[in-house]
């Protein structure tokens, strides 16, 4: 029955063309970038050009993105009544939500991968060999970000079960983002024992963060009980929900 659901979410998102439009725009920014540190031999050039891609992706674009399939998936069927549908064909709410979470779980791995593929074969047309020098390092990062970008996909899940529409939803999480973004560079010694998104930043060596053993534990620990909080939260409002 989830396979069949899920068979159903992706040829949904099929249909609509966004991972080929996310795609195509996300090659030209990976294209672009590229070619701006080459010609002025930036600081990212070479081996930290995947590092430099990775956190442009989970700053804003890779996030409100996945807001969006989130909200494509679940507010719009929520506002268009049909998220009924499935339920009268004697699939739980609980299946129903379990499928679109996977689905959504899916497409973010999908488009991560796509960001550090695009660019380590960029990179390797402009700077060869030298494009794995700091592999080690953005490997783990890559790990690392697996964490924070699951409980991120929670997040976004647990959201557009409260928000009423697509537009609602994108405007939230826009905001939440932006406070987030501005928290994270001003208090992130206070919120890292409580944000997970912080470590979105962090463990991608955003401005120059140091990437520490002590953070790496902090970093799980945070994430794994934040995950577990927000799947409890998830489960709760889809049993108290009218669909």
């Amino acid at each position: 029955m989830i396979i069949r659901l899920l068979n159903i979410q992706f040829a949904r998102l099929k249909r609509q063309k966004i991972l080929y439009v996310f795609f195509a725009v996300m090659a030209v920014i990976i294209i672009s970038n590229a070619l701006q540190e080459d010609n002025g031999m930036g600081y990212y050039a070479g081996g930290k050009f995947p590092t430099m891609c990775m956190q442009s992706y989970i700053d804003i674009v890779g996030t409100l993105f996945l807001s969006f399939i989130s909200a494509i998936l679940i507010c719009g069927e929520k506002a268009s009544g049909m998220f009924r549908q499935p339920l009268l064909n004697g699939v739980s709410k609980k299946q129903l939500l379990i499928a679109k979470t996977v689905s959504i779980l899916t497409v973010a791995l999908i488009c991560f991968l796509f960001v550090i593929i695009v660019s380590i074969v960029a990179g390797f047309f402009l700077w060869g060999s030298h494009i794995f020098n700091y592999a080690q390092e953005y490997l783990l990062q890559m790990l690392l970000l697996a964490f924070p970008q699951i409980t991120m996909v929670l997040f976004l899940v647990l959201l557009s079960l409260y928000m009423s529409n697509i537009s609602s939803m994108m405007c939230a999480s826009l905001i939440i983002l932006l406070v987030n973004n501005l928290f994270s560079q001003f208090f992130g010694s206070y919120i890292s024992f409580v944000d997970f998104m912080y470590y979105l930043y962090a463990f991608s060596g955003y401005n120059g963060m140091e990437l520490t053993g002590k953070m790496i534990i902090l970093g799980i620990a945070v994430n794994v009980i934040t995950g577990i909080i927000l799947i409890y939260g998830i489960s709760r409002r889809t049993n108290s929900m009218t669909m």
